[in-house]
């Protein structure tokens, strides 16, 4: 795999794991680009918050393994190695990244009620 791949695949982590702490700290609030934009989840400010706030860990950690495996896939010898590196990463990383999704909901239903 070329480097510049494992390079963007790393950036692409390190800009989740950047959204998921300024959404989570309020630096980003409610818009149309970034963060968990979900009907609940845009319904109003206090919800966003709940919601990013409890993602914020997952967020980072699914950030970070795509950085992980940008690094790895960019330094396997062979394309076939790579490409498996970066399936099974980025597959990682869309499982923690849906974790925080349904933990920042649950955390929502459980303030709600």
């Amino acid at each position: 795999m070329p480097i510049f791949a494992g390079v963007m695949i790393a950036a692409a982590g390190v800009l989740v794991a950047v959204v998921g702490r300024l959404t989570a700290t309020g630096r980003i609030g409610r818009n149309a680009f970034a963060g968990i934009r979900t009907r609940r989840s845009m319904a109003d400010d206090e919800s966003w918050a709940i919601v990013h706030r409890a993602a914020q860990p997952w967020m980072i950690a699914g950030g970070a393994v795509m950085v992980l495996t940008g690094g790895v896939a960019a330094a396997v010898p062979g394309e076939a190695a790579a490409a498996i590196v970066v399936g099974a990463g980025v597959g990682v990383a869309v499982v923690l990244t849906l974790l925080g999704t349904f933990t920042g909901h649950r955390e929502l239903r459980n303030r709600v009620r």
